[in-house]
């Protein structure tokens, strides 16, 4: 789902969007939010789609539903929240947002505070995105990479549960890998390096997405035609945009995220205008990595020590 304009809240500033406060001021709300990160889990909605979601406060409001994405740069309310808080006054955002599928022009608007798993951020510039395919979701919003990336994310799918850390400590990466490297791009999306069917392939960590999604080059990398037996047709994809981009579905043989591995994983195959947005070429073999395949597993986003582990596959919680 990512957006592109970008704000790094450990300086309190974004590129695209000045900030109202001085430096001196909002490094003391940077540093309160990191000591108030939360010690103890938070109950994770997971949607049909798969999608994690967090509950999130907007000046005081009662908690609302923000899916966590760590390829949106910016924190992001959808048309039914905006709806529901007239004295959002929006004003017009200049850069298009970039999804996955196209650009949408935008408004931001100013809030006073952002409250999520115990953390307070405050003067906090979101983005008002107009209507499009993401409002299916039903969910209020899109929690961001300018609030969540300077925290170690942990996220239990099978378990249902979350929480932000100031730094991941032993007890949060119990029972995971030794995790694989990252780096965090101009967008603060983490990008790693996986492996398709043993091939190397380098990819953008995206919980925002609900399907894992290669780019031709990296089809042809591990040997994959559009004509090869064993594809078929998937439906179009769509993001921020109305924009649809044609796409084909394989099976891979298998996965791997380090140590951890998917077997026999469905992933799409669609030259996203994204991949070229985020600077890959269109020879470049690359990877948006989505949240299917993570939805037996608990992972750590060491944001921090730029790291990401992840837990072998894990059974779900029988249905109450």
């Amino acid at each position: 789902m990512g957006a592109e304009a970008v704000r790094r809240p450990a300086r309190r500033q974004r590129k695209s969007f000045p900030m109202r406060f001085s430096m001196r001021i909002a490094l003391t709300a940077f540093a309160s939010a990191l000591l108030a990160a939360s010690t103890a889990a938070e109950t994770l909605e997971v949607l049909p789609s798969g999608h994690p979601v967090a509950r999130v406060s907007i000046d005081g409001s009662a908690a609302r539903r923000f899916v966590i994405d760590t390829a949106a740069s910016t924190t992001t309310i959808l048309p039914a929240l905006r709806a529901q808080m007239p004295d959002l006054v929006g004003k017009a955002g200049g850069a298009p947002l970039n999804g996955a599928s196209g650009t949408v022009e935008i408004e931001t608007v100013a809030v006073d505070r952002i409250e999520v798993d115990g953390c307070s951020f405050e003067d906090v510039e979101l983005l008002l995105l107009p209507p499009g395919p993401v409002d299916k979701l039903g969910v209020d919003g899109i929690l961001g990479a300018d609030l969540i990336a300077d925290f170690a994310v942990e996220i239990d799918i099978p378990a249902r549960q979350w929480r932000l850390a100031a730094a991941a400590d032993a007890a949060m990466l119990e029972g995971l890998s030794q995790g694989v490297p990252f780096v965090l791009d101009a967008q603060r999306a983490p990008r790693l390096t996986i492996r398709l069917n043993g091939i190397e392939v380098p990819a953008v960590l995206d919980t925002g997405a609900r399907g894992t999604i290669i780019n031709w080059a990296a089809a042809r990398a591990i040997g994959l035609s559009p004509d090869s037996a064993g594809l078929t047709k998937a439906s179009d994809v769509k993001g921020a945009s109305a924009h649809a981009t044609p796409s084909m579905q394989a099976r891979l043989a298998e996965l791997a995220i380090g140590e951890s591995l998917i077997t026999g994983p469905n992933v799409r195959i669609a030259d996203l205008p994204v991949f070229k947005v985020v600077g890959f070429a269109a020879d470049q073999p690359a990877v948006i990595l989505g949240i299917d395949m993570f939805a037996d597993r608990r992972f750590v986003i060491d944001h921090p020590g730029l790291r990401l582990h992840v837990s072998e596959a894990k059974a779900a919680p029988p249905a109450t």
